[in-house]
């Protein structure tokens, strides 16, 4: 009696069954599904080889659990290389110019002690015998800084309040 048990409980164990309702819904399940409904009983442990990327045979679990590790996978790599494609995209925050570095800058200054006080620009635009270097405004500082450098000396020095 035990060894029939055991012989029934040992086939009963990994049955999977597939089957499809009136909606189209395809449903998986271990239990015996409901009356009237043809089902499949799937083999679990099938060890069939890779299917191809076009099929879309493939009604064992581990298959279809190999086939969604793949297509994770695959998205985590997509959503990696969009993630790199954006940030690379993505143009500089502005600096600004602050205040006190502002009050430091005076018309015939030159224009490598304009860089060493005010640091690096947002924009710049470079003309014939001019340069014009912008400083875009900031949360903290809300003045757009315009300074015109011809021949290597500040000309022109511009703050507006922007926002």
């Amino acid at each position: 009696m035990a060894l029939l048990a055991v012989l029934v409980a040992g086939s009963a164990f990994g049955e999977v069954y597939r089957w499809v309702d009136a909606n189209g819904t395809v449903h998986y399940s271990d239990k015996v599904p409901p009356a009237g409904v043809s089902a499949q009983r799937l083999n679990i442990d099938a060890k069939t080889g890779p299917a191809s990327p076009d099929t879309q045979d493939c009604y064992t679990i581990r298959c279809q659990g190999e086939r969604m590790e793949e297509r994770l996978i695959r998205r985590e790599q997509a959503e990696a290389r969009a993630a790199a494609e954006r940030a690379a995209s993505t143009p500089p925050r502005p600096r600004g110019l602050d205040f006190r570095r502002y009050i430091s800058l005076y018309r015939g200054m030159t224009e490598g002690e304009l860089l060493g006080v005010a640091g690096s620009p947002d924009l710049m635009f470079r003309d014939w015998g001019w340069v014009t270097y912008t400083y875009l405004p900031i949360p903290g500082d809300p003045f757009t800084t315009t300074i015109r450098v011809v021949g290597g000396r500040v000309n022109e020095i511009d703050r507006v309040r922007k926002f």
